[in-house]
């Protein structure tokens, strides 16, 4: 399961908006975008099951590994 409160954790830490990430996310080099909106909603919890793309795009953008975000349940 995806643990939100880590990603608002590593974003808030990096000085990073929500706003931030998206405009992050729309470089040409990553698979897809990740808007301000569907962010919050990761972070809240929400939505817990973002698609891999998303996921590759996020750790990229806050310099992680997608087993950060990810918690064994």
């Amino acid at each position: 399961m995806l643990n939100g409160a880590l990603i608002r954790e590593v974003r808030n830490s990096m000085g990073y908006t929500t706003k931030d990430i998206e405009n992050l996310s729309l470089n040409e080099k990553y698979p897809t975008k990740i808007s301000k909106s569907y962010l919050e909603e990761l972070e809240r919890g929400d939505k817990t099951n973002p698609s891999f793309k998303k996921l590759i795009v996020l750790a990229k953008v806050l310099n992680c590994k997608i087993d950060d975000f990810v918690q064994m349940s």
